[in-house]
């Protein structure tokens, strides 16, 4: 990418989610799509789209985990651990009504494609979180690849932790309200009972 200032390359600072020229210190700051989604450019590491052949884009999800999406096919590649944090925030945060998963295609389960990174052929099968989809990972580069939409029916799959507060202040506010709950239906229930044993 170059500086649109004075056409000088920019290089990516990967851990503030922008571009800064070497050259003048312009920045630029990608823009966020409708998905939650800003590419950053084409990946530093040279990590490529199995499916597609082409390098795969670097890019923040909701501005908080990374990833890597295919500008062609639409696919996304994540560590693990940001596929969960990133499945577990935004089932947290859902405002929309879920919606029923459809059936995966059984073909599906033999597909084989091989890992960005290493190109050992990626382990395929079933999901076993919400949104019946099928997945690729590695194991040993503890990575796991989506194919387009997949992301988007595991967030929005039904299940109990769709719109449950993540936050601790969240979570102890909810548990204290409970709490005083409780005790406000005990307390009450103990005053009947001292006042239909006076009577």
């Amino acid at each position: 990418m170059n500086c649109r200032n004075c056409g000088a390359p920019m290089v990516l600072v990967r851990e503030r989610d922008y571009y800064q020229c070497e050259y003048c210190g312009s920045t630029y700051f990608p823009n966020i799509s409708t998905e939650g989604i800003r590419l950053l450019g084409e990946n530093p590491d040279g990590i490529r789209c199995p499916l597609c052949g082409i390098l795969l884009n670097l890019a923040t999800f909701d501005d908080v985990h990374q990833g890597y999406l295919c500008s062609r096919c639409r696919s996304l590649l994540f560590t693990r651990t940001d596929f969960r944090r990133l499945i577990e925030t935004r089932r947290a945060r859902a405002t929309t009504p879920p919606e029923m998963p459809v059936r995966y295609a059984p073909e599906e389960l033999q597909r084989q494609i091989r890992c960005p990174v290493c190109a050992r052929t990626m382990e395929t099968y079933p999901y076993m979180g919400p949104g019946n989809i099928v997945i690729d990972t590695c194991q040993t580069c503890d990575l796991i690849w989506l194919d387009h939409r997949e992301l988007e029916r595991v967030v929005n799959a039904p299940g109990r932790d769709r719109g449950v507060p993540q936050s601790l202040e969240e979570v102890a506010e909810q548990g204290q309200s409970h709490t005083e709950k409780r005790r406000g239906k005990f307390e009450g229930s103990l005053l009947d009972l001292l006042a239909h044993l006076l009577d």
